[in-house]
């Protein structure tokens, strides 16, 4: 009755004076235009024709971009556009945004990337309301030809619909080497399972060489991912032989088994980490030893204990290893696990490039307890990195008690001669107690700047009990003819530092070819400092970046 009532109607102004003229004169026939249109005016049961006549295709150069806005709640006769304009759009960009409908044709084979939005749907919408319209549009779009011949990479952001996957994958054939999943924000793939997204992605994409997944929200994860239930991705691993970057959760990678026989070209491995809090999920975080030896793996980025990792490296030996990222998990301070993990890599790693160690799990206790106000750690620690000679960038998070003497910070230097970036990050321990403690044991990075000659970027974040008269950094600039970028930075803004003096200090050692940033770190400050120091020491920050702007 709804088909009758339509045909007899709807679409007489579409066909004659409306529509077809602003049809572009591509493959897709006029047909599927109106078999498109009238499956979605039949689920809105709504004579808005002119809102359904702005169905084309957003494309630019090297882009098309596929914008999906459903209603967040049915209406009645299951209407998919209401009166606000939210309705299934696809529209021609100009170069400032705007959406227009045009009659030039669509430059189907010159398009490299295709990227489907999904926004998010209310709870009380059914799927396969959205399924029926969202199968006739991609029928409208998908000839028997190829509709995107030169096509090589795909961005997709599914909804909470496992068929989604079988919709995005009619786009999909040979040619595509790029694939990149993610998820809409606060939205999780509830019945969208990783098993069914490999099947049918693999066998379309036999040759994908990039796959990057994001992870999603905290009780859709634990709901999907749950640990009696493992996604086992080396299943589908004899379908990806060209593979050569991952990016997937944690409990995607940790489920990987003998990487070179399942992934014998794969270069990149990163572990996406979690923002989630951890006590809602249970995932093996520390007890993981994946088979890496042998492989072609050149970056490497994981979420580990240090001991943990001092496993994996000494065990595979991974001798292309370039960049490691890792998260260490550090439950107190302590330098030997820090000091058996760069013997590791100094043993393990002599092609090592980039280094980044960041120390999670410390953070809650560390700027509140005076008993780790003591709490050294000896520079020696990084001894064992002379053996990665070509070392060029070290970012390392280390607690603000770190013992720097002037022999250690030279030493330093001298075991990293090609260290061209470093960013160093003192975590603020000991809490109110020792709030005015000055570390002036922190000047002597002069000495291991002078000692880096190719040293190009410094950042340091630091402690906000520091004055920034205890970090002299005038010979940096002098000592080092390539030195491009100084940054300072806090854990939290601080009222040590006058706006007046900072600005005056910094205009006299930068050079016109050298930036300096003082980027304020107020999200730490509020363990250990009054709310109203908070508020004067982001003034005074603020206040420094004013004046610090005329002397740039």
């Amino acid at each position: 009755m709804i088909r009758a009532r339509m045909m007899a109607s709807r679409f007489r102004p579409l066909s004659s004076s409306l529509f077809l003229p602003l049809l572009p004169a591509t493959r897709m026939g006029v047909g599927h235009i109106l078999e498109l249109v009238r499956m979605i005016l039949a689920l809105a049961d709504k004579q808005d024709v002119a809102a359904c006549a702005r169905v084309c295709s957003a494309w630019t150069e090297d882009a098309l971009d596929i914008v999906w806005r459903e209603l967040p709640s049915p209406l009645p006769l299951m209407r998919l556009v209401d009166e606000s304009g939210l309705y299934p759009t696809m529209s021609w960009q100009t170069g400032q945004g705007q959406a227009i409908i045009s009659s030039k044709p669509i430059p189907w084979a010159r398009i490299r990337k295709f990227t489907m939005r999904v926004k998010r749907m209310g709870f009380d919408c059914t799927p396969w309301k959205t399924q029926i319209a969202s199968f006739a549009l991609f029928k409208a779009l998908s000839p028997d030809a190829p509709l995107l011949p030169n096509l090589e990479e795909v961005v997709v952001f599914p909804s909470s619909e496992m068929r989604w996957v079988q919709l995005v994958a009619m786009f999909l054939h040979p040619g595509v080497r790029r694939l990149e999943i993610r998820h809409p924000e606060g939205d999780g793939p509830s019945y969208f399972t990783y098993p069914d997204f490999f099947r049918e992605f693999s066998e379309r994409c036999p040759h994908l060489e990039y796959l990057t997944i994001h992870g999603c929200s905290t009780l859709t994860l634990y709901r999907v991912w749950r640990p009696e239930d493992p996604i086992n991705l080396a299943r589908y691993a004899g379908m990806f032989p060209g593979l050569v970057h991952l990016s997937a959760p944690e409990a995607v990678v940790r489920h990987l088994e003998n990487i070179p026989t399942t992934f014998p070209n794969l270069k990149r491995l990163i572990e996406v980490t979690s923002l989630y809090p951890k006590p809602y999920v249970q995932l093996p975080r520390h007890h993981w030893e994946p088979h890496i030896a042998n492989t072609r793996i050149e970056t490497l980025a994981l979420s580990l204990t240090l001991a943990c990792a001092s496993t994996i490296i000494t065990t595979n030996h991974p001798s292309h290893l370039r960049t490691l990222l890792l998260e260490a998990h550090m439950p107190r301070i302590d330098q030997q696990p820090l000091r058996q993990f760069l013997q590791a890599l100094g043993g393990s790693c002599p092609a090592l490039e980039d280094l980044t160690v960041r120390w999670t799990g410390i953070l809650s206790h560390l700027m509140h307890d005076p008993q780790l106000a003591n709490t050294e750690i000896d520079a020696t620690v990084f001894d064992p990195l002379a053996h990665c000679t070509l070392l060029s960038s070290l970012d390392i998070t280390i607690p603000s008690s770190l013992t720097f003497n002037e022999n250690g910070a030279a030493g330093l230097a001298t075991i990293l001669p090609n260290l061209q970036i470093c960013r160093l990050t003192f975590i603020p321990i000991g809490g109110p107690a020792v709030e005015q403690r000055t570390l002036p044991e922190l000047g002597t990075l002069v000495p291991f700047a002078q000692h880096c000659r190719r040293l190009q970027e410094l950042s340091l974040v630091l402690d906000p009990r520091i004055s920034i008269d205890d970090v002299d950094m005038t010979t940096i600039v002098a000592f080092n003819p390539e030195f491009r970028k100084l940054s300072i930075g806090q854990f939290a803004p601080s009222v040590n530092w006058d706006p007046e003096s900072v600005a005056q200090y910094l205009s006299n050692l930068v050079p016109k070819y050298c930036s300096v940033k003082i980027p304020p770190r107020p999200h730490w400050s509020a363990r250990w400092q009054h709310e109203d120091t908070i508020a004067a020491g982001t003034e005074r920050l603020k206040q420094a970046f004013v004046l610090l702007s005329g002397f740039l």
